[in-house]
Formats: C-alpha cells, structure tokens, sequence
C-alpha cells in the first residue's frame, strides 16, 4: 500500500528579465532564508539577468536544510502508480516497510507508473514526508507519525508469528557502533 505520496519543490527563482540572479535570491521569500548558502554556490553567476519566465533551480537536492518544499502529493496516487510501487517491493526480499525517494519526468509518467528511478530506500525508520506541507498541523503529523508506528509494530508482531527472531539489543548496539566507527555489518559478525 502507498500511504503518502510527497511532492518535492527545489528551492527555485523565477527571472523577471531585469534583476540579477543575486537580487532575485534576496529578494524570494523562501530563498532568502538560504541566501549565504546560495550566494555562494551561485557565485559565478550572480550577476546575470535572467530573462523574463526563466526558472533558475538553486539546489538540486530535495532536502530541508537546501530549503526544499514538502507538500502533500496525494493528488497523484493513482492505481498504475500503486501497482508500479507494488511490483517494485516485491522485488525486495524482506521488504515489508518504507519510503522510496523517487524521481519521474513528469506528473504524467508518475500517474501512469512508469519511468520511475528509485533514488534511495529507506526502511523502518523512514518518514511520510508528506507531513511537512505548510497546510497540515501539528495534529495532522501526530496522527500520521502513530498510524506509521502501529503498522511498524503489527508488521513485526506478523514477522515473530511467522518465526522471524528479533536481533538482540547487543546485536543492534553493535550495529550501531559499527556504523558510527564505519565498520560494516560483515565486519561486526
């Protein structure tokens, strides 16, 4: 089941064919936050006018701390697109729970369920990033973070029924100091 779909805007400028790339970031409400970030990532090209429409991207990638926008893409579930994610999952052995991070040409080939490249999974500890669009509050993210953690505990309460055994709590310090001093899980065994 695809519980949340979340749209990604990149930080972005639009030219107006008169002000320079470093006014237009000064002057975005949401790219200013980030100005000294992007005043020097940009720094070669600060000065250019961009012509009348144009979009400049400022950060390419989709995160937060790059002033990225996470809004609610529930609008694009469609039943291809379930049906895509579906398939995809099943090719994961053991992949019960998570989030792809996908990229698509468009909104048409995401609604069809074609053309997607996964980025990233992320597994039991992922997000529904979708909670973070500006419209929803404090209690629409509450609700969403419990109903994630109660599939979580029924999914692995599933897993034990059927025999799986949970690693110890030594196992998973291990694991977890393996990967602070970058040691991988082989390494540990």
């Amino acid at each position: 089941t695809v519980f949340s779909i979340t749209d990604k805007r990149f930080t972005s400028v639009v030219g107006d064919g008169e002000s320079d790339l470093e006014t237009l970031i000064l002057s975005d409400e949401r790219a200013v936050c980030m100005a000294g970030y992007f005043l020097e990532a940009h720094a070669e090209s600060l000065d250019k006018v961009l012509p009348d429409g144009e979009v400049k991207v400022l950060a390419d990638l989709g995160t937060h701390c790059r002033g990225a926008l996470f809004l609610d893409g529930e609008a694009f579930m469609t039943e291809a697109l379930q049906d895509a994610i579906d398939e995809m999952t099943r090719g994961v052995d053991g992949f019960h729970f998570g989030r792809y991070d996908v990229r698509v040409p468009s909104e048409k080939d995401l609604a069809e369920g074609k053309n997607i490249r996964i980025i990233e999974l992320n597994g039991m500890t992922s997000e529904s990033t979708n909670m973070y669009d500006p419209k929803h509050g404090l209690g629409f993210a509450y609700r969403t973070l419990f109903t994630l953690w109660r599939k979580i505990f029924e999914i692995a309460a599933e897993n034990r029924r059927q025999g799986h055994k949970p690693d110890s709590l030594w196992r998973v310090m291990s694991l977890l100091t393996g990967y602070v001093s970058g040691k991988t899980s082989k390494e540990l065994s």
